[in-house]
């Protein structure tokens, strides 16, 4: 459709106004300088990145150090005595590596450690950090890198293997025998540690053994231990058997059955005691001895006696001794060497006779005149031996008390006048005696 009004040019003045502010801006010297110093940076970072042989320098921190040459050093007859590992456990390491190389290079690729071979006699000595490899550049710095460590001689020692018995076997069981596979142990390192070393000790806990493992295989698990039975803990000791490392030592066991068996008392006595006396009991330490050995052993015995036993002969009063205790074939474990044993003796009881003792008056009155009937009574004297056999008639003397009593006729009974008397048991042909009494004439 067409119009009347003429047509409108567009506008383009704001074009160029920008057009005119970018043109001065390129034209400013300082614009200019910066971003050729940016285009100078991107070209050498390009340059860099892609020429591997620059250099440059990377740090480790903590990096973890290893030991070396300990095998070595023990050849030489040397061992170090301190913990370097504790000492120096790592270090900060700075190196100076490649381009090419500084993403994958690590700690590891250096390995710092400390070789034992710089060790040159007994005493302190003063070891430099060495490095496995500097193939990736050079190390600039290290920290720490040196250590002072003491040596001494290394000595080995062969020691005897022992077993302690702990605790107690369950009842009625008996540990017949145990055997330690090795029998002794040797021992290295420091030679002022190994020098106290005086055996290897093994706990066997008896409690742990059972009746259903008659014969067992136990593992122990080893306690190095000097004369007075300290316990030696040393990280630097190896102890070996047939230059293996070993913690433990194979024991085996046997166990056996234990019976009660009784002692037969009469065969520890031997010989008669003196005449009138007798034995009165046997008494035995103990009545019955634990005998431990095979079931079948065990089914054949039913007592215990003696080759020697206790001589008795004379005695008159009780003996006591120790007896040696039969050994029993097959047998040598639980039975004692000897037994304590008591034989009493008891003096015997004697009966003795005495004829026509004569009955004599006492606490007669002057005023009176006595007579007794009978005047002689036969005495039965029972008491101890040796009182019995050493009496004689003559003296003995039968009384009857006439005090305190007047004129008249009395029935008095009979008294034993003797040493001894309380001892003796007296028995008369008649128990009472009559007593006539009358007063004297004037």
């Amino acid at each position: 459709m067409m119009t009347g009004r003429p047509t409108r040019k567009p506008d383009h003045r704001p074009l160029g106004k920008l057009r005119e502010r970018l043109s001065k801006v390129f034209q400013n010297r300082i614009f200019l300088g910066i971003v050729s110093l940016i285009v100078a940076f991107i070209i050498w970072a390009v340059l860099v990145a892609s020429d591997g042989t620059l250099t440059r320098r990377k740090s480790f921190v903590d990096a973890p150090v290893s030991v070396t040459g300990e095998t070595t050093l023990i050849s030489r007859g040397y061992i170090v005595t301190d913990n370097i590992l504790e000492m120096v456990p790592n270090v900060d390491m700075t190196v100076e590596i490649t381009q090419a190389n500084y993403d994958r290079v690590t700690a590891s690729s250096y390995n710092p450690h400390f070789e034992l071979s710089q060790i040159t006699g007994e005493g302190e000595n003063t070891l430099s950090i060495v490095y496995s490899s500097q193939l990736y550049g050079p190390v600039i710095s290290c920290e720490p890198n040196t250590v002072t460590v003491h040596a001494e001689r290394y000595i080995t020692r062969r020691v005897p293997v022992v077993v302690q018995l702990d605790n107690t076997l369950p009842e009625g069981l008996y540990l017949d025998s145990y055997r330690t596979d090795p029998t002794t142990l040797s021992v290295s390192g420091p030679q002022s540690v190994v020098s106290t070393v005086s055996r290897v000790l093994l706990h066997l806990d008896q409690s742990a053994l059972s009746e259903e493992r008659m014969t067992d295989r136990l593992s122990l698990d080893i306690e190095l231990q000097t004369a007075d039975g300290t316990p030696v803990t040393n990280s630097k000791l190896n102890v070996t058997n047939q230059s293996v490392i070993t913690r433990s030592v194979i024991v085996e066991t046997e166990l056996v059955h234990v019976k009660q068996v009784p002692l037969v008392a009469s065969a520890f006595v031997t010989g008669e005691p003196a005449e009138g006396f007798a034995v009165s009991g046997v008494e035995l330490a103990s009545e019955t001895l634990p005998v431990a050995a095979s079931d079948a052993i065990l089914e054949a015995i039913t007592g215990i006696t003696t080759d020697a036993p206790l001589d008795i002969t004379g005695a008159h009063e009780d003996v006591t001794g120790y007896v040696r205790v039969r050994r029993i074939t097959g047998i040598d474990n639980t039975l004692p060497t000897e037994i304590g044993v008591t034989v009493h003796i008891t003096e015997e009881s004697a009966t003795k006779t005495f004829r026509n003792v004569p009955v004599t008056v006492t606490g007669m009155n002057e005023a009176y005149r006595t007579a007794v009937r009978p005047e002689r009574v036969n005495v039965t004297l029972t008491g101890p031996y040796t009182v019995i056999n050493s009496l004689e008639s003559s003296g003995l003397t039968v009384t009857v008390s006439a005090s305190g009593l007047t004129a008249g006729t009395h029935e008095i009974p009979l008294t034993l006048q003797m040493d001894n008397a309380d001892a003796l048991e007296a028995e008369y042909s008649t128990e009472t005696a009559v007593l006539t009494i009358t007063e004297n004439q004037p």
